[in-house]
């Protein structure tokens, strides 16, 4: 599992894609990988859709950035 396209960030990598929707607003979604000491690589959010629509591409990719930010600051992934 690679980490192509993935932004560092507090130990964690993570990447960000928007997507229009047929009304014509914008969603975000996340996917956030971690690296291992031994160098194997876990998907600890894969494809999770960020809450809320928006006007643009632009607004949902910089909402989508904040939100991985907010999970990986408080270690949000869903299993806790």
């Amino acid at each position: 599992m690679g980490l192509d396209g993935f932004k560092p960030y507090r130990g964690y990598s993570y990447r960000v894609s928007a997507n229009s929707c047929p009304a014509g607003e914008w969603r975000g979604t996340i996917d956030i990988r971690r690296r291992h000491w031994n160098g194997t690589t876990e998907a600890v959010v894969s494809n999770l859709d960020v809450p809320g629509t928006f006007s643009s591409e632009g607004l949902a990719r910089d909402a989508s950035d904040a939100y991985c930010h907010m999970l990986i600051d408080e270690q949000k992934f869903g299993d806790k």
